[in-house]
């Protein structure tokens, strides 16, 4: 299938383990070969922060397997405290974590022979509800955020010379259900906007968690233009009920509206299919999910 934008499928790095434990099913042959012949472009990974070698050896096999395939690689790193952008400023280790995630982009890109774009989410930092100003400590953690990316793209462009083509964009969260007492930066298209306004970076819009953004925040179920301009990538998948992640069938009305309205904006960047191991294991084949999701795409592109 031909589309008017790149497209990806994403599972975790160690999703080869995930198999032999039976948290995914098994494919009879090359996946990442199987997904270039049915028309996509890269394979994105989720991973640490890379600062692990046996992590790093690991993207390494995995972005070579995909060259080999004839895909792009792709990576998602997710940053656990305290390596989290909420602790830029307070810690070292969020400066040490970026510099850790662009060596391993580097390597990625100088070994699948592509460009390699980095997904990033913005601050996220539990809280005591009872003891915790709470609209102080979003705007701390929003300016922490800021900077975070500042520093991210001033040290690109210190190693622009050197280093493959690299790219950042920057995720909107899955916003906290009531009872949870976390701060997510970027939950609402406002306030991702306001992260990224001091850099150049483009957004990754993530369906679902826009989706569950519009339930609990009563964000407005259609973006504006300002966002949509800003869109680089996209997380697809579907929500059904309160559950993230699921495979997009083409029932998803509210999912065919976003594919239109990235088309109208211009849309040229990357489609990723992001979906839970559990969605992808209930359906009972990655060719079921492939053919599935191919089929939805297929029926919402003019």
């Amino acid at each position: 299938m031909k589309t008017p934008f790149s497209l990806g499928f994403k599972l975790a790095l160690g999703w080869r383990e995930q198999q032999q434990r039976g948290e995914l099913p098994r494919f009879e042959g090359d996946l990442y070969a199987h997904l270039q012949r049915a028309g996509f472009g890269y394979f994105e990974f989720s991973t640490g922060t890379c600062a692990d070698a046996a992590e790093v050896a690991l993207l390494t096999r995995e972005a070579a397997a995909c060259h080999d395939a004839g895909l792009a690689v792709s990576f998602h790193p997710y940053l656990p405290p305290p390596h989290n952008p909420a602790f830029f400023g307070q810690r070292p280790e969020p400066r040490a974590a970026i510099e850790s995630i662009l060596r391993a982009a580097a390597v990625a890109a100088e070994v699948s022979g592509s460009p390699v774009r980095i997904v990033l989410h913005p601050a996220e930092m539990s809280h005591r509800a009872e003891e915790t100003d709470v609209p102080g400590l979003r705007s701390a953690l929003l300016r922490r955020s800021q900077e975070f990316f500042a520093a991210i793209e001033e040290r690109m462009r210190q190693g622009a010379a050197e280093r493959p083509p690299v790219s950042v964009a920057v995720e909107h969260q899955v916003p906290p259900v009531p009872t949870e007492t976390v701060i997510r930066i970027g939950d609402t298209y406002e306030e991702l906007l306001a992260v990224v306004a001091p850099v150049g970076f483009g957004l990754c819009w993530d369906t679902g968690h826009y989706l569950l953004s519009v339930k609990r925040h009563g964000q407005s179920a259609r973006p504006p233009e300002e966002f949509l301009r800003r869109v680089e990538a996209v997380h697809l998948h579907a929500v059904v009920g309160e559950t993230d992640h699921q495979v997009i069938a083409k029932r998803s009305s509210r999912l065919r509206g976003y594919v239109a309205l990235l088309r109208e904006a211009g849309f040229g960047g990357a489609v990723t299919l992001e979906y839970s191991a559990e969605a992808i294991r209930r359906a009972g084949s990655f060719e079921r999910v492939i053919e599935q999701s191919l089929a939805a795409l297929s029926a919402w592109l003019p």
